[in-house]
């Protein structure tokens, strides 16, 4: 269900949007991601997560509760940071740019969190399914 969201987002942005860019400055660097890109990549990588869930329920296997919700607080944490960093980024006032490396930084930090929640997704699976926890 939220790959169909990613995937309307991406096409939205591939045909509709006049701003298609986002920057992330990383130490001297910046790195320029088209918003058509990031969605897509994240909605094909939510369709496969979904579909390992599925294929595990299918299986009978019974997941453990807290590196699902891991899982999908952490997956789900830098999308709603998002709009926080375009905000910083779409305002040129002296404050707002002194406030931009705070944003950035906490984009970051949830971009790390997204990381530990796909190895929380990938952990939950594998523990799950060698210990044979099966659903009644």
């Amino acid at each position: 269900m939220l790959s169909l969201v990613f995937f309307a987002l991406a096409f939205y942005f591939y045909v509709f949007s006049d701003q298609s860019l986002i920057d992330v400055n990383v130490h001297d660097t910046y790195y320029v991601v088209a918003y058509f890109d990031f969605f897509l990549l994240f909605g094909i990588w939510f369709a496969l997560c979904g579909l390992g869930y599925w294929i595990v329920s299918k299986k009978g296997v019974k997941l453990y509760k807290w590196p699902h919700w891991a899982h999908v607080i952490l997956s789900i944490l830098p999308f709603v940071l998002l709009p926080v960093l375009v905000y910083y980024q779409g305002t040129h006032g002296p404050e707002q740019m002194n406030r931009l490396p705070v944003a950035q930084g906490f984009f970051i930090l949830s971009l790390g969190g997204f990381v530990l929640g796909q190895v929380a997704y990938f952990l939950n699976i594998l523990i799950a399914t060698l210990s044979l926890k099966r659903e009644v």
